[in-house]
């Protein structure tokens, strides 16, 4: 592995979502005496992974979650919907649909908080469930919770014909080992759609605290994980597209199963090393917010 960027986090004053994210790593998970912590964030080279060191261990995310949960419920409350869900929607819906077999499908949103994107599936006749770390508040009661991560009631209720990871695989310590446990749980013909940022272009160089984001893909290391997993790719995109901000992010979409598909085309895949270039998004990021992406861009070529 080799070391791309350190980054040194020290406590900040303010009750911000940062600051609280950069206390609970020092205090419960570095214990650093002397306040501060250094983290790495290193590259494979056969696959182009980006990732913190060092990683954080199971025992670790829940803490960091037992910490935030109430201060993110707090905010979901108060936020209400995320802005351009309506927009969201109205592009993922018939890709999703497309990739259900029939009717009565079986549909679990892993990491999926309020499941905001299973309402129009279950509208057309599907079924629609939930794993994540909190419960949150979901507006639509068809939904089912089902509970933490890989729970026993997780696997009792697949197997699944279609398993979301929407910007989850991010977060999390093992995502290989992740995807082929929930390849495990697809039916013969079922699939998982991943998204996930495009953090090999600009994030993984800008860290601002080291707890909420773990991995910063870019295609081809997602399509490596994903094939790592057991699983084949059938389709893979990267995307400006709304997710839970107020601006479009970049953001790469897998669609992966267990068997694979004569119609992928893997010259198509954008390599690691063609995605880190900060000139690669910089284009259409400038129509999005000019100030913002020309300014780090501008930073990570400086630097």
């Amino acid at each position: 592995m080799q070391t791309q960027k350190q980054f040194t986090f020290r406590k900040s004053a303010g009750n911000d979502r940062t600051a609280e994210l950069n206390r609970i790593y020092l205090d419960l998970i570095a214990r650093a005496p002397d306040g501060q912590a250094t983290v790495d964030v290193s590259r494979c080279p056969a696959c182009s992974f980006l990732f913190t060191n060092p990683r954080l261990s199971p025992a670790d995310l829940d803490r960091k979650y037992a910490e935030i949960a109430a201060f993110d419920l707090a905010h979901r409350r108060k936020r209400g919907r995320p802005p351009h869900l309506e927009e969201r929607r109205r592009r993922t819906t018939p890709f999703l649909l497309d990739l259900l077999p029939h009717s009565a499908a079986s549909v679990l949103d892993y990491g999926g908080a309020e499941g905001f994107l299973l309402s129009p599936l279950i509208d057309a006749g599907h079924r629609g469930y939930v794993a994540d770390y909190i419960d949150y508040e979901r507006e639509d009661d068809r939904i089912r919770y089902l509970g933490q991560q890989l729970s026993e009631e997780v696997a009792n209720r697949g197997p699944y014909d279609l398993i979301l990871l929407l910007h989850t695989l991010e977060h999390v310590t093992h995502p290989v080992e992740l995807l082929q446990s929930l390849g495990e749980l697809l039916t013969p013909t079922g699939k998982i759609y991943v998204e996930v940022p495009l953090g090999a272009w600009l994030e993984w160089a800008h860290l601002r605290e080291p707890l909420t984001h773990l991995n910063f893909f870019s295609e081809e290391s997602v399509v490596k994980a994903a094939e790592r997993a057991g699983l084949h790719p059938h389709h893979v995109s990267t995307d400006w597209q709304y997710v839970t901000q107020p601006e479009k992010t970049p953001c790469i979409n897998l669609v992966a199963g267990r068997t694979p598909s004569p119609d992928f085309d893997r010259s198509a895949i954008r390599s690691g090393k063609q995605q880190m270039n900060p000139l690669h998004q910089l284009w259409p990021a400038l129509g999005v917010n000019p100030r913002y992406y020309g300014k780090i861009a501008l930073k990570s070529l400086l630097s």
